[in-house]
Parts: structure tokens; sequence; C-alpha cells
């Protein structure tokens, strides 16, 4: 009787456990297409998958859609591909847009994912603002992209460091705002927000596109960026992201741990930016279903090419002034020369002014080898604030290069004091 009795509550919290959804995309600009194409692709799955639309969050920039460069304005594109039939945006996306523009910030971020719907209609305006509210028994899915360093990563205008993070999860843990939560994170050094950081009893896991070392990739970059005969000039989707969702949509039925298995061989065919997981890895033999719903099989895409047109994200800006320039006609060229000419100067700045820092506390010989080696411990505190006085003094953006970051790692190698620099003599 006692044994009916728990299999009788069992079966019942089953079918009473609801599923929750969170997309956050929270970058602007056209270089920026990724970080609205992606987030419309998952919206859109988790829909067809049986997410209702009152019970998934979803935070984006909408500009893309009427963006002076978009040649099918609308219309929004993760793949290169013969026809627009394909689009996203016709299947709605946009339509159920939560948080955009200026309520696109750290503070209401932190606030949906703590449960603090005061705190945020406080800051919206909104009269009823939807922040995570699930309850014990529900699960929870949640996609993040935007751009990544050392401990932060970027929402909006601003940054989000990873004890804030980590504190908005233990409030809603404590307040058993979810029963299980999986996140899959699209950012360079993503990893660095969970590594020694995510406890394994929080019910969470998460995958990141990145380990705390590596940037991410871009993919269907150009010359790759063709739709029906138009080119996009811009990297149509995250490298990472095209690989999980193509396989989520090939495989409705897949487990947690094949889809990483799976994306983290796929990805290091053409990158060395080694996915990784979090957390709760017993998540692992959990079927994605039980967070994001089944897809409907088959899907409407294709079948999955190998990944093309890959540009890793520090080089996406200099490599998209360059295609536009190779393809523009000769009334456009002298402005598309300039514009190129502009990022390769922006790009310049920042390795020189990283390798000034470098000088400024180490010989010129050990700077130029700090820039070639990668680090092995350091204080990722000290990387924060040189790579955060960087972009405040001498108005650099995310992300940095490879061997920028090698330079800020060896300069924040354990034993080395926080170096006490005028960053007015180090920015030019």
């Amino acid at each position: 009787m006692k044994t009916a009795s728990l299999l009788i509550a069992l079966v019942l919290s089953v079918a009473l456990a609801e599923k929750y959804a969170m997309v956050f995309g929270t970058a602007d600009d056209w270089w920026n297409y990724s970080i609205t194409s992606d987030p419309c692709r998952v919206y859109t799955d988790l829909v067809r998958a049986g997410i209702k639309p009152e019970n998934i969050i979803y935070m984006t920039y909408t500009s893309d859609l009427e963006d002076k460069n978009n040649p099918y304005p609308g219309k929004i594109f993760t793949d290169p591909a013969p026809t627009t039939d394909g689009d996203w945006a016709q299947y709605g996306c946009f339509d159920h847009v939560d948080y955009t523009d200026s309520d696109i910030n750290p503070d209401v971020f932190l606030g949906i994912l703590s449960g603090d719907k005061e705190r945020v209609a406080k800051l919206t305006g909104k009269e009823n603002p939807k922040v995570l509210n699930a309850g014990p028994e529900d699960t929870v899915f949640t996609y993040f992209i935007d751009h990544g360093d050392d401990d932060i990563i970027c929402v909006g205008d601003d940054y989000v460091h990873s004890e804030d993070l980590m504190n908005a999860f233990k409030t809603a843990y404590e307040k058993k705002l979810y029963g299980k939560w999986v996140w899959f994170m699209e950012a360079c050094h993503s990893g660095s927000m969970f590594e020694n950081k995510l406890p394994s009893d929080w019910n969470i896991y998460v995958m990141s596109s990145a380990d705390a070392d590596h940037n991410a990739n871009m993919s269907n970059c150009p010359p790759d960026d063709v739709v029906a005969g138009k080119s996009l000039d811009t990297c149509l989707a995250g490298l990472w992201d095209n690989s999980f969702l193509d396989y989520v949509e090939k495989h409705p039925k897949t487990t947690i741990g094949e889809i990483f298995d799976a994306v983290h061989k796929d990805v290091a065919r053409t990158s060395d930016q080694n996915v990784s997981e979090w957390g709760d890895k017993s998540f692992r033999e959990l079927p994605l279903s039980d967070f994001f719903g089944e897809l409907p099989s088959p899907v409407f895409r294709e079948e999955k090419k190998e990944a093309k047109g890959v540009v890793p994200v520090d080089m996406v800006p200099k490599h998209l002034a360059m295609w536009r320039a190779i393809r523009a006609d000769k009334s456009e060229l002298a402005e598309a020369m300039k514009v190129y000419e502009e990022e390769v100067f922006k790009m310049a700045k920042k390795e020189v002014e990283v390798m000034r820092l470098g000088r400024a506390v180490m010989s010129e010989k050990a700077a130029e080898k700090a820039m070639k080696m990668p680090a092995g411990e350091y204080s990722i505190d000290c990387v924060k604030e040189l790579t955060l006085s960087l972009m405040n003094k001498c108005g650099h953006t995310l992300p940095f290069s490879e061997s920028a970051m090698n330079m800020l790692r060896n300069i924040c190698l354990p034993g080395l004091s926080m170096p006490n620099v005028d960053m007015s003599e180090i920015c030019m």
C-alpha cells in the first residue's frame, strides 16, 4: 500500500511538472547578427517542441530585422540558403519579446534570474514583468548568448561578473524557483563563469560554448553568408550554437550527455574553443526533452553540412570589413576601405596598448614572450580588473585576442601584486 502511494505521488508530481525556458540575446549591432538570429531559432524550436509561450522569458534586440544592411527586412537566418523559405522570423519569434532595448541590462537580467518581480517592475516600468517563477518540481531551460571574457559576460552595454551570476543562482535555489535547471551559454571564455564556482548540488547543469581559456567562434561568415543570392555581410550564427541546434533538431529524443559529446567533437573539428560542462553532471543521463520539449520529426532544416565560414569572434569585425571591401563596387570601395582600415587600426591599437601595459610591469623581452605563452595559474580577479581598465580607460570592447589574454594572465601570475599602472600612460 505504501509503495503504491509513493508511485501515485511520483506520477502526480511528474504530471503536474511544468517546463519553463529563458532565452537571452543581449548584444546589438549588425556585426552581432548571430546574437539575434540564434536566440530566434532557439525560441522557435522551444515553441515547436511544446513549451508554452507564456512559460518563456525572451530578452533580445530586434533592430537587425530592419537594419539598413538587411536585404530581407523582417527576416533573420542562421544558415546560407538558396531561398528565403527557412528564415526564422516567419515563425513568430519576435512577436513574443518580453525585454528589449533599454530593458537589456545587468540589473534586469539578474532580477529575472533571482525571481525578483518587484525589482524588475521598478527597473522596467512593467506592471507584471516575467521573471523566473517555476516550482520545485518544474524544469527550466536557459539559452544565453553575448560576448565574454575572464569572469565576465556582457549584458547590453554593461557586464555581469561571475559572483553576481552565482548569487542569482543561489537565490533561485534557496527560493525553490526551479526543480532542475539547464543552461546553454555562448560567450568567449564562458567556462570562467562556472569553473570552481558552480556547486554540483544546486540542481543546475551548464554547457558552455568554450572553456575558461578560449574565445568562441562564429560560423557562416563571408563568403558563406549568401541567402537567395544576396550576401548579408555578417556572420549568420555561432559555431557551437548551430552545432547543438542542428543536432537537437535531428535527434529530438537525445540525452543531454549525447548532445554534449556530439557537439564537443563537432566544434573541435574546426576550432579550439573546447565546449565544456559544469555543475550537476548527472543531468547527462536525462533526455533534453525534459527541459526543451520534444521537437516534431522530421524538422524543416536541411541535412547539416560541415561548418563553413568559421571565424574567431575577436577577428569578426575585421573579417566583415575586409569582405565588404572585396564585394564593393567602384562607387563604394573608398568608403569600404576606410572602414576596413579603421577596424585594422582598432585591433592594432588594442594589441599595442596591451603590450604597453606588459612593458610597464616587465622587461621588453619578457613582455614579448608573455604575448605568446599561455599562463598557468593566475589571479582571475587581477585579469578582470585589468580587462575592465583597458575597456573603461582605453575604450576597448570585448572580446580580446588570445595573445592579449596571454599577456594579461601572465601579468597576473601568483606572487605578483596587482600592477599599479597609470592607464593614461598606456592608452594611446
